[in-house]
């Protein structure tokens, strides 16, 4: 049997200068990009983790030092060559996936990338990449000298010891000054909630310059209010999946402090959804991931779904290469959405169970009152309506954390025996067709609400009456009429 002809090939090697400056765009924060070389302290079996740097214009840089086992030479050549098979079997504690994180996380934010290691023999190698360099001969030529610069840097930090040095210089997408110092508190704070698990048990310590970071418990498991719906336990392709729902405590019963634990990075409403662990790293902080049309909603916005997956199941979980996005399996979709919906029912009915409203006249419920009369533990209280369309709106908006913050002060210093005293003698408000500065400012916020409503006629005029029948518009039928039938006019 004739052997088939060869194919016709020719080799089309990528340009090396274009081929790196594309590496460079994948996307990582300055977050992502520090967790990543976090990680590769942790699989070195790093107890200590210090992040320094230097902000002054013209001479700014980023150090990650590590105590681990450190590199050889040869082990330190095989780290800075580009991509691994990310199908290779992965140890338990190996957080690593792709074989890129430490070059295409640190030249996302620096153009030159060294590393230098020192393991139980006491030699110190090294490693650069250079983005200029490389341009600049259209090879993948590194660097396999300490040059001056780098060698003052590492003797600035006093590494002498056993461990690595991860070193980015020429941050020109970080900036310098006031802005890197600013990037590098708030990237700070995401380490503490992507490492969470790692400080609380005292795996490892993480130090952000001089100010050791403290773990951000996305739960509050401690605060007696927090509702820990137990773990389930979901199977496939022989990976074992841990799914626990958790229900965060009303806000009006966290102290500032718990509640600025629980908001993290980004804002409560902006947090709820599922955590997705991977060895115990967090890789997805608060997102519903695309799954069963749930979207964010402030009374969903304390529940929280907690997914641990093993390393081994990254490709099943399509785990990118940032280990910033994740999407499950398609055969545990069903079970995993309806966890959620379950958390995010009990999160609703935290908001609507908090206090039994008084019933009310029959010819006053259409009007969506600002305070409510509630019934809490047999006393009477007042509480503001968040289900009034200005509060609401508010609390659905980012920020609606802080709203609710505010909300919470207005009704714990209500001073419910001063207005009991103005109306036992006689108070009397203004008449509703008087335009006061007050009536004129109701008006006024009127008007500016309907500028959000639809264009079609007839649902913009049924939202608006609606809109009437709320506190304060409600105080001034006539006015707001007026403002109403403008409106319709204007959009015939």
């Amino acid at each position: 049997m004739e052997s088939p002809e060869p194919a016709a090939v020719e080799r089309l090697d990528p340009r090396a200068e274009d081929l790196v400056e594309s590496l460079r765009a994948f996307g990582y924060d300055l977050a992502t990009a520090l967790a990543d070389l976090v990680d590769n302290s942790i699989t070195a079996g790093a107890r200590n983790v210090r992040i320094a740097y230097n902000s002054d214009p013209g001479k700014a840089w980023i150090a990650v030092v590590d105590d681990g086992r450190g590199m050889s030479e040869q082990e330190l050549r095989e780290a800075m060559r580009f991509a691994r098979n990310p199908r290779q079997e992965r140890t338990e504690g190996d957080l690593g996936r792709f074989g890129l994180g430490l070059k295409t996380a640190s030249l996302s934010q620096a153009r030159k990338l060294s590393v230098l290691s020192r393991n139980g023999e006491g030699r110190l190698v090294a490693r650069t990449w250079d983005v200029d360099h490389v341009a600049e001969h259209g090879q993948w030529l590194v660097l396999t000298e300490a040059d001056e610069g780098a060698l003052k840097i590492v003797d600035l930090l006093g590494f002498s010891g056993q461990g690595t040095v991860v070193l980015w210089r020429n941050l020109d997408r970080l900036g310098e000054g006031e802005t890197l110092q600013r990037r590098i508190t708030e990237a700070g704070r995401e380490l503490s909630l992507l490492f969470h698990r790692f400080m609380e048990d005292g795996r490892i310590t993480l130090h952000m310059g001089r100010r050791q970071l403290t773990p951000l418990d996305p739960y509050l498991r401690r605060h007696p209010a927090t509702q820990d719906r137990g773990f389930e336990e979901l199977e496939y392709e022989g990976y074992r999946v841990r799914v626990n729902p958790v229900v965060l405590p009303h806000p009006s019963r966290l102290s500032s402090q718990e509640a600025r634990k629980a908001s993290g990075p980004g804002g409560m409403l902006a947090r709820q959804g599922f955590y997705v662990y991977r060895g115990d790293r967090l890789v997805v902080a608060g997102s519903w991931l695309g799954l069963g049309g749930m979207h964010n909603s402030a009374h969903t916005r304390l529940a929280r779904v907690a997914v641990e997956i093993p390393p081994g199941a990254d490709l099943a979980w399509e785990v990118d290469v940032r280990k910033s996005t994740v999407r499950p399996p398609v055969a545990l979709e069903k079970r995993i959405i309806e966890l959620a919906e379950s958390v995010r029912a009990r999160s609703e009915k935290v908001f609507t169970h908090r206090g039994t409203p008084v019933a009310r006249p029959r010819d006053l419920r259409e009007v969506q009152p600002v305070w409510q009369q509630v019934r809490r533990l047999g006393q009477s209280e007042y509480a503001i309506n968040r289900e009034h369309p200005l509060i609401a709106e508010m609390l659905d908006k980012p920020g609606g954390e802080a709203v609710e913050g505010v909300l919470r002060l207005i009704e714990a210093t209500l001073p419910v025996q001063l207005i009991a005293q103005e109306a036992a003698v006689g108070f009397s408000g203004g008449s509703s067709h008087d335009r006061t500065p007050e009536v004129e400012e109701v008006l006024s916020t009127f008007r500016t609400m309907l500028t959000g409503l639809p264009r079609d006629p007839l649902k913009r005029r049924a939202l608006a009456e609606a809109l009437a029948g709320a506190e304060p518009f409600c105080r001034h039928p006539g006015l707001i009429r007026d403002v109403i039938e403008s409106d319709s006019r204007e959009e015939m």
